[in-house]
């Protein structure tokens, strides 16, 4: 379906209102617990508890393989009524960590039968928690489901079909006239020194992370220990792997880098032999940008490049992302 608000084309989508009510959903739910969080930290009242359990439990995780969630139960009264639970911070996102170091250091202060001071929300006394502090997980739904809102809202809106049927004058009739060069280097040799780099990164990368799995374990069968407890030294097998692979993603990261200026660079030149009135610059109009990256439909030359371009550049800067996210934590 097709609609005009003040002459600007929205098309809607079965799938836009599907991804729409999951980023809402998102959101909804995100902000309603941190206002739940905020809510309990402004009327909690303290109240005497006792530190019945503490445990730390192992998550399989998709991002990277096993996390921990450190688990303290604790009963306390509340006027008269016994309760337990076992909510560290307010709120129903439970925080995990990346080793159990990190979970043991969040249990540390709390010993079996120590009694600590915990918190109780009047309106929820079932629900008390034991540090005053809120949770990221509501922020992170949030962050989220806004995102994905940002994204359907970019490509509803505007041409419902940009890079599609671009006239494009042939070379014999318009040579471009820039960026005959990169770098002072020969235009095409970028692009062969780009590729080569993404294709050895992309072989050592898995063959890489394949062999830290292995070495893990047949080191496990060899000591009869478990993986988590093992330390790793860069000097070994595991660690020699794990820097490889380091390395790997870097070379990936830069692959793309340097694929991707070649790629604009291209875009460049493919603009200058489009006819006066020439479409909108996707990369200074987001609304055609997003639709041309999230393209199911027939591109032309003109579209294909504006989405191989824009691919290199978000994938470059998703890898960066979780390369600084491993670094920090």
């Amino acid at each position: 379906m097709e609609i005009s608000i003040r002459g600007t084309p929205v098309e809607i989508t079965t799938s836009t209102l599907i991804f729409a009510l999951v980023g809402l959903a998102l959101l909804g739910y995100g902000g309603y617990d941190y206002v739940q969080q905020s809510e309990a930290l402004d009327d909690a009242v303290e109240v005497e508890a006792t530190v019945v359990e503490t445990s730390i439990t192992e998550i399989e995780s998709g991002r990277s393989g096993i996390e921990y969630d450190a688990q303290i139960e604790f009963s306390y009264q509340y006027q008269g009524t016994e309760y337990t639970s076992d909510n560290l911070v307010p709120g129903s996102f439970d925080a995990t960590y990346d080793t159990r170091s990190d979970a043991n250091a969040v249990l540390e202060p709390y010993d079996e039968g120590d009694t600590v001071t915990a918190y109780v929300d009047p309106d929820a006394p079932s629900a008390g928690f034991l540090e005053q502090r809120t949770s990221q997980g509501p922020l992170q739904f949030v962050a989220v489901g806004s995102l994905v809102l940002l994204v359907l809202i970019l490509d509803a809106v505007g041409d419902p079909k940009p890079g599609h049927g671009t006239d494009i004058r042939s070379v014999d009739e318009y040579e471009p006239q820039r960026y005959h060069t990169l770098f002072g280097v020969d235009r095409e040799t970028v692009n062969h020194v780009s590729k080569q780099l993404l294709k050895g990164a992309g072989v050592v990368l898995p063959l890489s992370l394949v062999g830290v799995v292995l070495a893990l374990i047949v080191s496990q069968s060899g000591s009869g220990g478990s993986p988590e407890h093992r330390q790793v030294d860069l000097l070994d097998p595991v660690g020699l792997l794990l820097v490889t692979a380091f390395l790997a993603v870097g070379v990936l990261i830069a692959g793309l880098l340097l694929y991707g200026i070649w790629s604009f660079t291209e875009y460049r030149r493919l603009r200058e032999r489009i006819p006066e009135p020439r479409p909108p610059s996707p990369f200074k109009h987001p609304t055609r940008g997003v639709t041309i990256l999230l393209g199911n439909y027939d591109l032309d030359t003109y579209g294909k490049r504006v989405q191989r371009t824009g691919f290199a550049f978000v994938v470059a800067l998703f890898l960066t992302g979780v390369l600084i996210q491993l670094f920090m934590f």
